[in-house]
């Protein structure tokens, strides 16, 4: 006796009925070996005439047609006795000689076949309707992804698995086939296999349909399988089979583009960017299909993320130029989903961007700055005072200086405005200098000696002036948003390095 499990329904897919031999054939489901090889000279004399095939079953007719090469190889198919015995599961099987719904049906009148079939008669009739209806809503839904059909199909499924009746007559069909592959249990392995087929032919089209953007449809559709009644692990297995193409293919480019990064660090942004707008869309799609908390979905986004992050890094070390960074690591944050990685990303964020203000110019915001050019800005901050045991006043405080980037087009703007500042300054104390030494030598003796000494205090002043203010009031402003400024700003801190009054 064989006991060996035979490998049916290993190939399901969606389509199905579009390529069962029956359909493709015209022929019966009980059609005999006579009638096969009748059928194969016909399509050999309908491909020498080069004419066509036909549309196959008139029970449910192909469009577009078959070919004479998909005949062939339906034809084919019906010789071997295990791909044949998993075909009749899916087509038609008459319960009577002239079977009024199958009549009903070859003249296209779906309702009233639907109706016969709701109301069989008792024994096998009953059997074979309750399959006669799944098979036709299944294939009704798959030639036209109808919503409603999909339902029903589902549910008739499920009445033909629990209809011992029908596995009866399976059983019947496995034993004629006379082939030592079939044995005694090829019915129950069907039976068995049966809910995992149907639920990854559901599965394969919600997949197909998020990646065409079609995510609606897609969610319906695992909506669907979740409320058929199938068992849940089955409708996870098929999910996960389903995607395992698509995240594979993902896995592989986020492999290769960090891979050539490495390999050509320069390449790093280009791999970065092409590597997220292919990957986009993917988990777009894989999102309307698995949940979003689903470990599948999440491992995936987070190596995309971390790929991404990588071949950027890689190409602004390489290249010391970090402005296309930023847009990327913000990509790649939005796409990562574990805190491990969403914090790495984060971090590396916040690295570009210091990196990119101390990159550019703060004043003009247009140039690359330059070292020896930066403006240094004095401060002070965390002041305290306190009374020493001999009754002393001690201040204490912290100072630092703040360097703001800055190009050398600004600061030799800067260096020449302080200059005329000095100019201005200086040429109006020799004025006021001179004029004092003009009234000396008049009655106003006494007015030109004080007039000369507050000259001195006023070289005093220009020069303080002029090197504590270089720049314009608009400049000023812009340096007071520096960050680091504001930083210190909010955190109690001024200008200078010691508080006022202290020596």
């Amino acid at each position: 006796m064989n006991t060996t499990k035979t490998s049916f329904l290993d190939q399901v897919g969606p389509d199905l009925y579009r390529e069962n031999p029956f359909r493709v054939t015209g022929l019966a489901v009980d059609a005999a070996a006579r009638d096969i090889r009748r059928r194969s000279e016909e399509l050999q004399v309908t491909a020498k005439l080069g004419t066509s095939p036909g549309t196959g079953s008139a029970l449910l007719p192909l469009d577009p047609p078959p070919d004479a090469d998909a005949a062939q190889r339906a034809i084919q198919r019906l010789r071997d006795p295990v791909r044949r015995l998993e075909d009749e599961l899916f087509w038609f099987w008459p319960s009577r000689d002239g079977d009024e719904a199958l009549a009903a049906l070859r003249d296209g009148r779906f309702e009233d076949a639907e109706r016969l079939w709701s109301a069989p008669g008792p024994g096998r009739p009953a059997a074979v309707a309750a399959h006669n209806l799944a098979v036709l809503a299944h294939a009704r839904a798959l030639d036209g992804n109808d919503p409603g059909l999909w339902e029903r199909a589902l549910r008739h499924w499920r009445t033909v698995l629990d209809t011992d009746a029908f596995w009866d007559l399976v059983a019947g069909r496995a034993r004629t086939a006379d082939d030592p592959r079939i044995g005694p249990g090829a019915a129950a392995e069907l039976r068995e296999r049966l809910p995992a087929a149907l639920l990854s032919i559901s599965a394969r089209l919600a997949v197909q349909e998020s990646q065409s953007g079609e995510h609606e449809k897609a969610s319906a559709h695992i909506g669907l399988m979740r409320g058929s009644g199938f068992d849940d692990t089955l409708v996870e297995t098929a999910l996960r089979d389903a995607v395992a193409p698509a995240t594979s293919r993902l896995r592989s480019q986020s492999r290769s583009a960090l891979e050539r990064a490495d390999a050509t660090p320069e390449t790093g942004y280009g791999e970065a960017i092409r590597l997220l707008e292919r990957a986009e869309p993917v988990l777009a799609g894989l999102g309307a299909v698995l949940p979003g908390d689903h470990s599948l979905l999440e491992g995936l986004r987070d190596e995309i993320a971390d790929s991404a992050m990588r071949c950027v890094i890689l190409y602004g070390n390489e290249t010391g130029d970090w402005s296309p960074a930023e847009g990327v690591l913000e990509r790649a944050e939005a796409t990562a989903v574990s805190a491990n990685v969403r914090t790495r990303i984060a971090e590396n964020l916040e690295t570009v961007r210091e990196n990119q203000i101390y990159d550019t110019c703060w004043f003009c915001k247009e140039q690359p700055s330059h070292d020896r050019a930066g403006f240094k800005v004095k401060m002070h901050g965390e002041v305290n005072e306190e009374i020493t045991a001999y009754y002393a006043r001690r201040i204490t405080w912290r100072k630092l200086t703040i360097a703001v980037p800055r190009c050398a087009g600004c600061a030799s703007a800067h260096r020449t405005r302080r200059a005329k500042v000095w100019a201005y300054g200086l040429g109006s104390n020799v004025a006021l200098f001179a004029l004092g030494l003009v009234l000396t030598s008049t009655d106003a003796f006494g007015a030109g000696i004080v007039l000369m000494i507050l000259t001195f205090a006023g070289f005093a002043f220009a020069a303080g002036f002029a090197a504590t203010t270089p720049l314009s009031r608009e400049a000023r402003d812009v340096l007071h948003a520096f960050p680091a400024i504001q930083e210190k700003f909010r955190a109690g801190w001024s200008f200078g390095h010691k508080p006022p009054g202290v020596q």
